[in-house]
């Protein structure tokens, strides 16, 4: 961390609030906005790192992601959601957030990916490919145990025919699987691919890592966008 380097926290808890503060106020400059209206006026190039809580009471930390990345998409994201919503975590990584830290927060945890997050972001404007920027920009987000290992596997390969407008071929190489696979996949979960388009993805590369049934290895599926 550097001090010049300014965090913004949107739309988070006052407990939360002052978690953040205590992991970062004697490194960083860290401001608050509690509505979305407040968040976006702060919306600058300054700004190295926004910590949000993706969905809690009317605030919607998806929609401030969207509307703010459709002008600095270069500005990472740590989606903040609650340990026992899911789905949440997948909704959040699905509309393109850089990572995600599951409540309640472990500082060290919240200090180690807004570290990699800032970093990977800090060259993000320098001219370098944006292949190079997403590699860069590489992460794993914590999941909880009782997880189902379909629900995350149904929502990469969904991510990555939304970051490759729907083309098989490309998701299939970004998963890791084979066409044929994917098609299999597709076919017994009957989802189309011909309406899959989101550009609020762009710039974003994360990793979903979940464990296999035996529980003693880990299968990776990740997502690219180009």
């Amino acid at each position: 961390m550097f001090s010049d380097t300014m965090i913004l926290v949107a739309g988070a808890a006052p407990g939360d609030r002052e978690i953040i503060l205590q992991a970062f106020g004697d490194q960083c400059h860290v401001v608050a906005a509690q509505t979305m209206e407040d968040a976006l006026a702060l919306h600058s190039d300054s700004v190295d790192l926004v910590i949000s809580e993706f969905a809690v009471g009317n605030f919607d930390g998806g929609e401030l992601m969207r509307r703010w990345k459709a002008q600095r998409f270069n500005t990472p994201f740590l989606m903040l959601v609650n340990g026992q919503d899911v789905r949440a975590a997948v909704d959040a990584m699905k509309h393109g957030a850089n990572d995600c830290l599951v409540k309640p927060i472990d500082i060290d945890r919240l200090r180690s990916i807004a570290q990699q997050l800032i970093q990977a972001g800090s060259g993000s404007d320098n001219g370098a490919d944006r292949d190079q920027v997403a590699h860069r920009r590489r992460s794993a987000i914590d999941i909880p145990p009782d997880t189902s290992l379909e629900d995350l596997e149904h929502a990469a390969v969904e991510q990555a025919l939304v970051q490759h407008h729907g083309n098989r071929t490309h998701a299939a190489r970004t998963l890791g699987i084979s066409v044929r696979t994917l098609q299999r996949k597709l076919k017994a979960w009957g989802m189309p691919t011909s309406s899959f388009h989101n550009s609020s993805s762009e710039n974003n590369h994360s990793s979903f890592i979940v464990p296999t049934h035996s529980g003693a290895e880990h299968e990776m599926y990740s997502t690219h966008v180009h």
